[in-house]
């Protein structure tokens, strides 16, 4: 295992950050509009709304160094579509930090057949975090719920969704919640959107953290530890 040292952070190297597609670590100036991917191939993010970073809220390793905050109206990122984020049949991992400000019906993302993400979840693949708190995932064209243990308001959750070949997985937290298996869709996705999912009603009103895709890559197959501290960027 090899150690990286930089401004931010000490710790173990990514194996498989040649894999990343997106990675937002949320960091920057209070107020800015300015999402910087730190992937090996930057993609421009843009914020939609007032989306922006916000240094008064700690993130989930207690810095203020930056989270990118969501008021649920009008607010979301978007990143043009790259050859990164067309799945076809392999293995993939989307996964980051979650904080709900608000109870309501809400996504943490969408990564989409249609050019417009907010029309149908046709073929997308998607978190779903409903007003009770129950989790959900958009996964072959079909939505499973979860409500044995809903998520509370202003705590940091970690969320993965995983395929690893035809099984895909939602973890919170490293357990694994919905399992949907026979999963051979093909997803070849159009559109990404951070901050909520099929419609622009369901925008969330918190804060992300740390939201990492990685293409060809199932992360986990069992139940984990989440991360300790932020991703790294080599």
């Amino acid at each position: 295992m090899s150690w990286i040292i930089t401004g931010r952070e000490a710790g173990p190297a990514d194996p498989y950050i040649g894999n990343v597609s997106l990675l937002l670590h949320g960091d920057g100036a209070n107020g800015s509009t300015t999402i910087v991917d730190s992937s090996p191939s930057p993609k421009t993010v843009t914020a939609v709304g007032d989306a922006q970073i916000s240094t008064a809220i700690a993130d989930p390793f207690n810095n203020n160094t930056g989270v990118i905050a969501l008021d649920g109206t009008g607010d979301y990122l978007t990143v043009p579509i790259d050859t990164s984020f067309i799945f076809g049949t392999q293995d993939f991992t989307v996964e980051g930090w979650v904080k709900i400000a608000q109870a309501k019906n809400t996504g943490l993302f969408q990564i989409a057949l249609n050019s417009y993400f907010f029309n149908s979840f046709s073929n997308s693949i998607g978190l779903f975090i409903g007003s009770a708190g129950e989790w959900g995932l958009y996964a072959r064209n079909i939505v499973s719920i979860d409500s044995s243990n809903p998520s509370s308001l202003n705590t940091w959750y970690y969320c993965a969704v995983v395929r690893h070949q035809t099984t895909t997985q939602l973890y919170i937290d490293g357990i694994s919640r919905i399992t949907v298996t026979s999963d051979s869709t093909n997803y070849t996705c159009n559109s990404l959107a951070i901050g909520g999912i099929f419609s622009t009603s369901n925008l969330l009103n918190g804060y992300i953290d740390d939201f990492r895709i990685t293409k060809g890559i199932a992360r986990y197959t069992s139940n984990f530890t989440p991360p300790t501290a932020p991703f790294p960027d080599i």
